[in-house]
């Protein structure tokens, strides 16, 4: 199902669109680190300038190794729990690595996503990079 999916988030990208970036969590953060490559390799279906990509992990499917092959060159943010007992943060940890330049968060907690005064402070860092505050 995954060509059913890339699909479904270019169709998404055209009609609610435009965004700026990608936000996924756990299995949708896999799907959007997919994205994230076809992105970089310049695929026009996926108008994205970054991604912000919580709990998630590299698809283990034979079938995907060509999307973490070269580095992904696309602006990203990956949030990691110490304590996630759904996807361990290494695997997280891991992703991350496939990226050019990643920002990693990490957080004490497990599979959410973190919201105390830290973290948003961390997800204002990061977005201010894509829409620079004005006198804010």
């Amino acid at each position: 199902g995954l060509e059913e999916s890339l699909s479904a988030v270019a169709a998404a990208l055209a009609e609610h669109g435009p965004f700026d970036g990608l936000l996924g969590f756990s299995q949708g953060a896999a799907l959007a680190a997919m994205v994230c490559a076809l992105r970089a390799r310049g695929d026009p279906r996926f108008p994205v300038a970054f991604a912000v990509l919580v709990a998630a992990f590299a698809s283990r499917a034979p079938a995907h190794g060509h999307f973490y092959r070269e580095p992904i060159a696309l602006p990203s943010l990956h949030v990691v729990g110490d304590t996630d007992a759904v996807i361990a943060a290494p695997l997280s940890r891991e992703l991350a690595q496939c990226f050019v330049e990643p920002v990693v968060l990490t957080h004490p907690g497990g599979h959410f996503i973190p919201a105390a005064a830290a973290q948003k402070k961390a997800y204002l860092e990061f977005l201010e990079r894509f829409c620079p505050r004005q006198g804010q």
